[in-house]
């Protein structure tokens, strides 16, 4: 699925390094919350898929009162962080960590979930897989539940999307990043980290009878959605 070390190198300097690849990334999980705040106060149940060290889960404890929450972490070192949060906040009682893929779930047991949440995790992945993705993850919506989404993803025009790397580039020459490493991170794009298009987003959810995204966030390649199941 990626050849990026979560249990290495890379996963030990995530909380960093995050900041540096997902333009906006603290504004993201905050607007994240909000829409979860607004929209999802009365769901039950939550599946989270890849939290990471888990940085998005007080707010969504938070957002969402009444749920308890099922987490799919296949990384050992990001599933501690979690455990960390999780025990930090008290949820233990509200939280179930597995260590797997979305991929590898299968039927999870019990219904659909009110709330499904995946960040960053399908640009981590081939289209084809994408599309596959986008499948289990609408599946696992119940009715009137909602599905937030946040992926890289580029603009479909080769010249928008030309400008918007130039831009991205001088973004991260600003951050004080060494020219061979911003050579070694763009060289990255679509062999490790591979765009997520907003028509096959669009085409899937439709497929699925889910809403139409509504976009949430752009922040030069970093974008997020929200979509319901009627």
């Amino acid at each position: 699925m990626t050849s990026l070390d979560f249990d290495g190198d890379y996963g030990r300097t995530y909380a960093r390094t995050i900041r540096n690849s997902i333009p906006a990334y603290d504004a993201l999980l905050e607007i994240a919350t909000a829409a979860l705040a607004a929209n999802g106060t009365a769901a039950s149940s939550a599946l989270v898929v890849g939290p990471g060290l888990g940085e998005e889960l007080p707010g969504m404890f938070a957002a969402l009162p009444e749920a308890t929450f099922t987490l799919l972490e296949p990384s050992e070192q990001m599933a501690r962080g979690c455990a960390a949060v999780i025990d930090r906040e008290g949820a233990g009682d509200r939280c179930r960590l597995l260590a797997l893929r979305l991929e590898e779930a299968g039927p999870l047991e019990g219904d659909p979930f009110d709330v499904v949440v995946c960040h960053h995790v399908l640009h981590l992945m081939h289209p084809e897989q994408q599309r596959q993705a986008l499948g289990q993850l609408c599946a696992r919506v119940k009715a009137g539940g909602l599905l937030l989404l946040s992926s890289y993803s580029e603009p479909a025009d080769a010249e928008t999307c030309d400008r918007m790397l130039a831009i991205g580039q001088s973004r991260l020459r600003q951050l004080g990043m060494a020219e061979e490493t911003l050579r070694q991170f763009m060289a990255g794009r679509n062999t490790l980290v591979f765009s997520l298009d907003q028509s096959l987003l669009v085409e899937e959810l439709a497929a699925a009878g889910l809403e139409p995204p509504l976009p949430l966030l752009q922040a030069l390649g970093s974008r997020m959605w929200l979509s319901r199941r009627p």
